[in-house]
């Protein structure tokens, strides 16, 4: 019951941030959003994914003016990295599949051709 928890809830962030990310494409407010600003576009997956992957906090205290980030031990950090990275996966095939590519021309590199060899003169 947990693992289909999980996949839901991958699925659910990642559809909402690819979401995001295609509806900040077409807006004409954000015009640096666009099918082709890839690497603003891939900052955003990054960003969104590690939104929805870590769980790292963070307290600010006004009057002590301290700022305590908890949830940074090593483990949770190489836990988070692992996690941050399936997340991003998700987000990607997600934008992918039903947001179409992240930049145009595409994102994907091209499927490779094998060239076909001459036939040989006929005498």
């Amino acid at each position: 019951m947990a693992s289909e928890n999980v996949l839901a809830t991958s699925l659910t962030l990642g559809t909402i941030a690819s979401g995001l990310l295609a509806y900040l494409k077409s807006a004409k407010w954000a015009p640096w959003f666009s099918q082709h600003s890839k690497t603003l576009n891939h900052v955003v997956l990054l960003a969104t994914s590690a939104g929805s992957a870590l769980g790292i906090s963070a307290t600010w205290d006004a009057t002590a003016h301290t700022l305590t980030i908890a949830g940074l031990s090593l483990p949770t950090i190489i836990h988070g990295g692992w996690e941050w990275m399936k997340q991003w996966c998700v987000q990607y095939m997600v934008h992918r599949g039903i947001f179409g590519p992240v930049s145009s021309p595409g994102d994907a590199p091209p499927i490779p051709v094998t060239p076909v060899a001459a036939e040989p003169a006929k005498p």
